[in-house]
């Protein structure tokens, strides 16, 4: 029923501007920049500790060293701790994103996340924008072509009287043009994954610049600091940013925030991603994830 409500809907092309700028929020903090220090205007305030079976023991000398030596090595000890360690989480989600040259305002989203099956919901609390709520079950909800797709509820009043939620496609062109990223790609291990990957290639080109800058801070936190470059020539290229500034949380092995630069300078903020009051492994299940979520 809420399908064909959604197909007689005079307003369905608006709430299908409500996803894709939603997707644009699915972006891993690969896109994202900042200052080195974890400030800069972000309200962060991450307090929550992982449950005992998720922590890493301690923070050793070997980890700092081995950031030090070789810290794309570094990277990938990060993400195997993630599978060793991480089923689920709960957090709050800051991102400011530069889309079509204009800088969004930051926006505030109170994220549940599971890594299997892949399952994101986001509910909008500051700067909502055509979408207040999405949540995706990645292949639950195909459209007839076999795409996925997910189920949001469009921002504003008015709106909602006349579509309480719709099922929209979670790629496709006009997701591309709103966001580098779409929803399937939001997460800690995403995030590793796309910094891997872009510096493997770089690394294959021989135009790699990884570095371990020292010890930081997000939110009094201790961080691991690192500080990325690459051969970026624009938006439209292999590369996503110039500069990327990334946090990974000493005890958790998890990079917190993200934040990127088009130029060297950090003059040209590309966006920043920054996850705070984490909590892991809560045993989230479907109901946490289905369309009835959407109303709560």
């Amino acid at each position: 029923m809420l399908n064909e409500v959604a197909r007689t809907s005079s307003h369905s092309s608006r709430v299908l501007v409500a996803l894709v700028l939603c997707a644009a929020l699915a972006v891993q903090c690969q896109q994202l920049s900042q200052h080195r220090d974890a400030g800069g205007g972000v309200p962060v305030s991450m307090t929550e500790q992982l449950p005992a079976a998720a922590v890493v023991t301690s923070v050793t000398s070997q980890d700092q060293e081995l950031a030090l030596r070789d810290p794309l090595a570094f990277l990938y000890r990060c993400r195997d701790n993630y599978d060793r360690h991480v089923r689920d989480y709960t957090c709050t989600f800051l991102k400011q994103e530069r889309v079509a040259d204009r800088l969004t305002p930051e926006q505030e989203t109170v994220v549940k996340f599971r890594q299997a099956p892949y399952s994101v919901n986001m509910r909008w609390v500051r700067n909502a924008d055509a979408a207040a709520h999405v949540t995706y079950i990645e292949g639950r909800w195909p459209d007839e072509s076999g795409q996925d797709q997910a189920w949001c509820e469009p921002a504003g009043a008015v709106v909602r009287l006349f579509v309480s939620k719709i099922l929209q496609p979670i790629h496709g062109k006009r997701a591309a043009e709103a966001s580098r990223r779409t929803i399937d790609q939001f997460g800690f291990r995403n995030t590793l994954d796309l910094i891997i990957r872009y510096s493997e290639q770089a690394a294959e080109e021989g135009a790699l610049d990884l570095r371990y800058v020292g010890p930081g801070s997000m939110d009094g936190r201790p961080t691991y600091l690192f500080e990325r470059r690459l051969p970026y020539t624009g938006q439209e290229k292999p590369y996503p940013d110039r500069l990327l500034v990334f946090h990974v949380d000493q005890e958790w092995l998890l990079p917190t925030a993200c934040f990127s630069y088009a130029d060297e300078n950090r003059q040209d903020l590309l966006g920043r991603y920054v996850l705070t009051d984490v909590d892991f492994n809560q045993g989230l299940t479907d109901s946490d994830f289905g369309p009835e979520s959407l109303d709560m």
